[in-house]
């Protein structure tokens, strides 16, 4: 099983608007040996939909079932790794 050199993590809480520009800012960089962890904290816009919508296989999508705020959103996304 490879491990990919770096781990990002981006937490995600009714970032609808923002959160494709982000996840394909991420996917586009020229160092490729990465995982992204997304952390959905229980949005209530679109945000889960549109994560869910990329098949790369260097997401790891997550999403907590109640708002949880954004230091646990970290701590989570970095205790499944």
């Amino acid at each position: 099983m490879h491990l990919p050199k770096v781990s990002v993590i981006l937490t995600s809480f009714n970032h609808e608007k923002y959160i494709r520009e982000a996840i394909d800012s991420a996917l586009n960089q020229t160092f490729n040996d990465f995982e992204l962890l997304i952390l959905d904290d229980c949005s209530s816009d679109n945000s889960w939909d549109l994560i869910n919508q990329y098949s790369d296989s260097r997401i790891k999508p997550f999403r907590n079932d109640v708002n949880k705020g954004p230091v646990e959103g970290v701590n989570k996304a970095i205790s499944e790794i």
